[in-house]
């Protein structure tokens, strides 16, 4: 099984590139449609599972399934990590808004209002408080206690998960990698779906993981 975690405010649309190249398989697509702490969503994740799965999560939703990771081990195959958030260095809410901001500039104008939509959905009060549970939370303290076979995808624009925070986080992890995929900004699942797909079919519990 296959799973894939989205990030803060938004739902699953911006994954329908990446489920397309995937191909037919067992995904599993939640949402997470209120604010919550990062363990609680960890645990809400694993309530879901029935079988160990390969979790493909980017931006926040690296940090819910890293915490699932750390919870129920026996529950993750491998991991791929895109565009992992929160930078080590940089737990501002300001400057995280300065570029989330500047990432709008690479990223492609559908996913954009995509992204609009579902924030107005998500609603501006659920998301600052979803915001503060991101930010309150260390993936960082975390990382080094995950031994799968695990990757961190990053597009070569990305500014929410600077080169420095991103090789930071393949090195903590004991068998992480980095992957940087040109021309691409934060989501790269999105814009670069078939780069991506390429690099997730390297792991375990994808590659094999038809339907």
């Amino acid at each position: 099984m296959v799973v894939l975690v989205h990030g803060l405010g938004v739902g699953q649309r911006y994954f329908e590139p990446l489920a397309r190249e995937l191909g037919p398989r067992k995904l599993l697509r939640p949402v997470f449609s209120d604010a919550a702490p990062i363990a609680e969503l960890g645990s809400r994740l694993g309530a879901l599972l029935e079988e160990p799965a390969a979790l493909v999560a980017n931006s926040m939703g690296c940090q819910i399934a890293t915490a699932l990771a750390l919870q129920r081990p026996d529950l993750v195959s491998s991991l791929a990590l895109i565009g992992p958030t929160v930078d080590s260095q940089t737990h501002s809410l300001v400057r995280h808004l300065f570029r989330l901001a500047a990432d709008a500039w690479f990223e492609p104008l559908r996913l954009t209002a995509n992204v609009v939509g579902d924030y107005a959905a998500f609603g501006p009060a659920a998301l600052l408080r979803q915001a503060h549970h991101a930010l309150d939370d260390r993936i960082e303290e975390r990382l080094p206690l995950i031994d799968v076979p695990a990757v961190v995808v990053r597009g070569v624009h990305d500014r929410l998960c600077p080169a420095r925070w991103a090789q930071e986080a393949a090195s903590l992890l004991p068998q992480g990698r980095l992957v940087t995929i040109a021309g691409a900004a934060h989501t790269p699942h999105f814009s670069h779906a078939r780069e991506v797909a390429d690099v997730l079919r390297t792991l375990p519990g994808i590659a094999a993981a038809r339907s």
